[in-house]
C-alpha cells in the first residue's frame, strides 16, 4: 500500500516587513528621502550614490535583524561552555520541585527511602479542654459543669503508618532481626520528616501498619492450555496488589511517555529513586472495604482463567457467617492482607488440578525479580529534561559596510586607484568618515547583542549597560579615528557615558527578570529611599541581585521550617538551621545576614545621660570587636527618634572619605569629624553628624584612621533579624496526659468569644528587634508587618513584637527583653533538639513566661508645649509612647 506523501512548496512571497526584509527597509529609506530631499534629489536609480549607501546599510540591518532572530539558546552560546544554559536559567528540576507540603508529597519522601513500601500520613489527635472560668487548658476533663468547659483539638500533629519492604527470608530469619530493621527504618522515617517539617506542625508517632487478614476461597475453571502454576501466582500477585498496591519509580522518560506535562511531572518534591505516578499514588491509600466483585472482575482478567464457578470473602478471625459476604470493611488505618485460611481450587473440565507449591514460589520469585529490576533501572536514569542545544556563533563581530561598496568609490581594502587625484582620495576619506557614523551605530547595536547573556545574568557581574566597539576592517584607520578612543572601553566611555545611569538600567533588567517569578520591590525601594536618600539605589540593586541568586533555594522551600531534631548546638544557634520563610523575609528586605543568633549583641552602642534639667538625653557610640570606640555621637539627642535619625545618617555619610574633615586640637594634635554633606555650613549644628575624640600625633594617623571607621562602615550591615517561636512547640507532651503540664496562658472570656482559644495550632510569635534603624521606623515597621503577613502561609497566625535595646544600653528602670528571650529561647532550644516530647518543662515554662510578657517598644514623642518654639513630634496612636516612662 503506497503512502501518501504531502507536497512541500517555497512560498512565492517572502516579505516580512520588518528588520529581515531587505525589500521593505529599501522602500522605507527611498521613501524618507523623497520626503526630506525631494526638491534636491530626483534620481533614485540604483546607480545613484545615495542609493547604493541605502542598500549597503539596509544589507548590514538585515544582517543584526537575522542574529537577533536567532534561537535564544544560540544567543546565549559561549564559546567553550557547554553548560551555559544550566548556568544561565532555572531548569525544570531546579525550578519545580518544592519540599512537601501535602500528605502525598510526604508519603513520597517516605517511599523514596530504602526498605518501605508505603507509608501514610495520619493526623494526630489530640483534645485539650478548657476551663472557661479559671481559664486553664488540660489535656484531661476538668470535674467543673460542662457549660463551663470546651474543648478543641490540636492541628498540625501527625503520625505516620509505614509499610515495610518484603525482607529477605535468607538474612531475616528471625523477629529480632525484623524489629531491628523496622527500628531502622522508623529513626530514618523521622529524620526525613524533620529535614522537611512544615511550619507549626510537628511529628508524634511512627508505627508500622497493623494488618487486617482477609480469606479468600474460590474455585476457578482454567483454559485447556493454561499453566496452572503460573495462573496461580498472577492471582495471588493481582490479589495481593488489590488489598494493598505496590508502587514503583519511572524515569522522566517513562513519565513523559504517559502524557504528564512537565510541570506534573516534578510538582512536589524531587526524589532519589524516579518519580511516582500521582493516579498510583493516590490508589494505593488504605483501603476502607474490600469488595467481592473487585476480586472477580481482577481474577477474571488473569490470562488462563476461564470461569470462576464460586469465590467468597471472609475475615480470618474465626468468625463465620451463613449468608454470602459482598463487602468487608476493613479497620481502620489497617491493611489487609491474604491470610493463610485462604484456598485456591482449579479445575480444566471436571478435573481437579494438583499444583506443585515449589514451581508457584519460583513463577512468584521471577515476576518480583522481573518487575523490581526493571523498574529500578529505569527509574535511575537521567531526571534531567534535555535543554535546547545551541551553537556559538560571535554574534557580536561587526565589519564595516565600507567593504561592500563597489571598488570603484576607493572606501573598500583595495583603497583608491593608484593614479587618484589629491581630490578624489579627499573625497574617499569623506566619504569614509560619513559612514563611520553609521557603522559606529551598527556596531553597537551588534556589541549589545554580544553583551545580552551578560545583561540578563542573575550574577551581577556586569554594571555597565551600554556597549559599543571599534569598527573591524576600516582601511586607515587611524587616518579617522583619534589614538585616544583606539580600544572599545574607550569607545564606550567617549559614546554612552551620559547615558549609562548603570545602577538604575541594572535595576531595570532585574526587574524584569523578577517579574518573571511575579516577584515586585516597589515598595521596599521606595521605603529605602526615604531612608537613605540616593545612597539607597546601590543597596536596592544588591537587595534584588541577592533575592534572585538565592531563588533556586527559597522559590522551592516555602513551607520548610527549621529542623531541630538531633541537631548539634551549632545547629541551633548562630546558624541559617531556620525556617525559610526568615531567608524571605531577610532577602526581600536586604538583610544579608538572616541566621539565629544573639541580636543585642550590636556594635551600636546607645546609653542615657541625665541633663541639668533632669532630663534623660541619649547617645551612641560604634565600637569594633576590640571595643575601640570607632565614633560617637556629637550631641545630645532628646528622643531616641532623633537618636536613631542621626544614625542613619551616620551610617550613610559614614562609608565614604569625603565627608570626613581632619581638625587639629589646642595641643595640635588631629582628630577628625564626620559631616553632612547637605549642611556644608560649619557653623550649622546639623554639620558635624560624629566625631573620633582620641587625637593622633600625625596627620597620617588620623587617615589612617579614617580609613578604618570607612571600612568598617561600609561592612557594617543592621543588626536585623527575627525569632520565629512555633507555639506547637511548646505544648506540653502529648504521651503524658497524667502529669501536671505547663500550657500557654489563653483569655478565654468565658467562651463566649468567636474567636478561637486554642494558642497552639498554626500560632506563631514572631520576635524581631526593635531598636535598629530601619526597625525603629514607624514606616519600615508598617512594611516588615504587611509583608510578614503576606508571606506566612495563610493558615498560620503571628503575633509580632518589637521588643528590647543593644546589649549596652543599660537602664535602671527596665529589664532588658531582648537579652532575656534570648537566653531562655536559646536555653529551650538545645533542650528540646535533645529531648523531643520528654523536653523539660522548667525551661519551657520560663520562655512561655517570658514571651507572655513581650512588649513591643515604640518611638517617643511629646504632645506640643505651647510656650516654646519646639516642633510638634509625630504621635500615631497605637504606634507611639509619650515620653518615656
Amino acid at each position: 500500500m503506497s503512502t501518501l506523501v504531502k507536497d512541500t512548496t517555497i512560498t512565492k512571497s517572502t516579505q516580512t516587513s520588518d528588520d529581515l526584509d531587505f525589500d521593505f527597509l529599501r522602500k522605507q529609506g527611498v521613501s524618507y528621502i523623497e520626503e526630506l530631499g525631494s526638491k534636491l534629489w530626483t534620481d533614485y536609480n540604483s546607480h545613484d550614490p545615495g542609493i547604493t549607501t541605502l542598500e549597503a546599510l539596509c544589507y548590514a540591518i538585515t544582517d543584526l535583524g537575522a542574529r537577533m532572530a536567532l534561537p535564544m539558546e544560540t544567543l546565549l552560546a559561549e564559546e567553550s561552555n557547554f553548560d551555559y544554559l544550566k548556568e544561565q536559567f532555572l531548569t525544570a528540576e531546579g525550578a519545580l520541585p518544592i519540599k512537601p507540603v501535602t500528605a502525598q508529597d510526604y508519603r513520597k519522601i517516605f517511599i523514596d527511602i530504602k526498605g518501605i513500601k508505603n507509608a501514610w500520613l495520619r493526623k494526630h489527635e489530640k483534645t485539650v479542654y478548657i476551663d472557661c472560668k479559671e481559664d486553664k487548658l488540660s489535656y484531661q476533663p476538668f470535674e467543673i459543669d460542662s457549660n463551663n468547659q470546651h474543648e478543641f483539638v490540636l492541628n498540625g500533629l501527625y503520625d505516620i503508618l509505614i509499610e515495610i519492604a518484603p525482607l529477605d527470608e535468607d538474612v531475616f530469619d528471625t523477629d529480632a532481626k525484623k524489629n531491628t530493621e523496622l527500628k531502622r527504618l522508623k529513626k530514618l522515617v523521622r529524620e526525613t520528616y524533620h529535614a522537611h517539617r512544615n511550619l507549626c506542625e510537628d511529628l508524634i508517632n511512627i508505627e508500622e501498619v497493623d494488618e487486617f487478614p482477609i480469606a479468600v476461597c474460590a474455585h476457578i475453571e482454567l483454559l485447556p492450555d493454561a499453566d496452572e502454576e503460573l495462573v496461580h501466582a498472577h492471582i495471588l500477585r493481582a490479589i495481593k496488589n488489590y488489598l494493598s498496591p505496590s508502587l514503583r519509580f519511572y524515569s522522566l522518560k517513562e513519565m513523559l511517555e504517559k502524557g504528564y506535562p512537565t510541570d506534573k511531572i516534578f510538582n512536589g518534591p524531587l526524589l532519589e529513586n524516579g518519580f511516582l505516578d500521582v493516579t498510583e499514588l493516590e490508589a494505593s491509600e488504605l483501603v476502607k472495604e474490600v469488595r467481592l466483585s473487585d476480586l472477580i472482575q481482577i481474577i477474571q482478567k488473569i490470562e488462563g482463567v476461564d470461569v470462576i464457578r464460586d469465590i467468597t470473602i471472609n475475615t480470618c478471625d474465626g468468625s463465620t457467617s451463613d449468608s454470602l459476604e459482598w463487602n468487608i470493611c476493613v479497620t481502620k488505618n489497617m491493611k489487609p492482607i491474604l491470610c493463610d485460611k485462604s484456598a485456591f481450587s482449579y479445575f480444566k473440565g471436571y478435573l481437579p488440578l494438583n499444583l506443585n507449591q515449589d514451581a508457584i514460589d519460583n513463577h512468584l520469585e521471577n515476576l518480583e525479580t522481573t518487575d523490581h529490576t526493571a523498574a529500578s533501572i529505569v527509574a535511575s536514569a537521567s531526571k534531567e529534561l534535555e535543554l535546547p542545544s545551541g551553537s556559538y556563533l560571535d554574534t557580536g563581530s561587526y565589519s564595516t559596510v565600507q567593504n561592500d561598496f563597489p571598488d570603484v568609490y576607493g572606501i573598500g581594502q583595495l583603497g583608491v586607484k593608484a593614479r587618484a587625484t589629491t581630490a578624489e582620495t579627499s573625497q574617499a576619506k569623506q566619504l569614509k568618515a560619513y559612514l563611520l557614523f553609521f557603522d559606529q551605530i551598527l556596531a553597537s547595536y551588534f556589541a549589545h547583542l554580544q553583551k545580552v547573556s551578560e545583561i540578563l545574568s542573575i550574577n551581577g557581574e556586569l554594571r555597565d549597560t551600554y556597549f559599543t566597539q571599534l569598527v573591524a576592517n576600516v582601511k586607515d584607520r587611524t587616518e579617522l579615528v583619534s589614538s585616544e578612543y583606539s580600544t572599545d572601553e574607550n569607545l564606550t566611555s567617549l559614546l554612552f557615558q551620559t547615558l549609562d545611569d548603570k545602577v538604575t538600567r541594572r535595576n531595570e533588567t532585574l526587574d524584569h527578570l523578577l517579574a518573571r517569578f511575579a516577584e515586585n520591590f516597589s515598595e521596599y525601594a521606595f521605603l529605602m529611599k526615604q531612608l537613605y536618600g540616593s545612597y539607597s539605589d546601590e543597596e536596592v540593586l544588591k537587595t534584588k541581585e541577592g533575592f534572585i541568586q538565592n531563588y533556586k533555594n527559597i522559590g522551592c522551600q516555602r513551607p520548610l521550617s527549621f529542623n531541630y531534631w538531633k541537631q548539634a548546638p551549632e545547629d541551633l544557634w548562630d546558624t541559617s538551621n531556620i525556617s525559610s520563610f526568615q531567608k524571605r523575609i531577610a532577602l526581600l528586605t536586604g538583610n544579608t545576614n538572616y541566621f539565629r543568633r544573639d541580636f543585642s549583641n550590636d556594635p551600636l552602642e546607645i546609653y542615657e545621660e541625665i541633663d541639668m534639667d533632669g532630663k534623660i538625653e541619649y547617645r551612641f557610640r560604634f565600637t569594633n570587636e576590640a571595643d575601640t570606640i570607632l565614633s560617637s555621637s556629637s550631641k545630645h539627642y532628646h528622643t531616641l527618634a532623633a537618636l536613631f535619625a542621626e544614625i542613619l545618617d551616620v551610617k550613610n555619610y559614614g562609608r565614604y572619605v569625603e565627608n570626613y574633615e581632619i581638625k587639629t586640637n589646642i595641643a595640635g594634635k588631629f582628630y577628625f569629624n564626620l559631616t553632612n554633606p547637605l549642611y556644608p555650613d560649619p557653623t550649622d549644628e546639623r554639620h558635624v553628624i560624629a566625631r573620633r575624640i582620641p587625637a593622633f600625633d600625625t596627620l597620617a594617623e588620623a587617615e589612617a584612621a579614617i580609613d578604618e571607621v570607612v571600612a568598617f562602615m561600609n561592612e557594617l550591615k543592621p543588626n536585623e533579624g527575627m525569632y520565629v517561636i512555633e507555639h506547637i512547640l511548646l505544648r506540653p507532651n502529648v504521651h503524658k496526659p497524667s502529669l501536671t503540664p505547663h500550657f500557654m496562658p489563653i483569655c478565654t472570656e468565658n467562651c463566649d468569644s468567636c474567636e478561637s482559644v486554642d494558642p497552639y495550632s498554626f500560632r506563631v510569635s514572631i520576635v524581631l528587634p526593635g531598636w535598629t534603624e530601619r526597625y525603629s521606623n514607624i514606616d519600615f515597621r508598617r512594611f516588615m508587618e504587611d509583608l510578614i503577613q503576606k508571606e506566612l502561609p495563610s493558615h498560620i497566625l503571628a503575633k509580632i513584637c518589637w521588643i528590647g535595646y543593644p546589649s549596652s544600653f543599660d537602664t535602671a528602670t527596665e529589664e532588658n527583653e531582648m537579652m532575656v528571650l534570648e537566653d531562655a529561647y536559646k536555653a529551650w532550644l538545645l533542650d528540646k533538639t535533645n529531648m523531643g516530647q520528654d523536653q523539660p518543662i522548667t525551661k519551657m515554662k520560663n520562655l512561655i513566661s517570658i514571651m507572655s510578657s513581650l512588649h513591643t517598644i515604640y518611638t517617643q514623642g511629646r504632645l506640643h508645649n505651647c510656650d516654646n518654639d519646639d516642633p510638634q513630634q509625630s504621635v500615631i496612636l497605637g504606634r507611639t509612647n509619650l515620653g518615656k516612662l
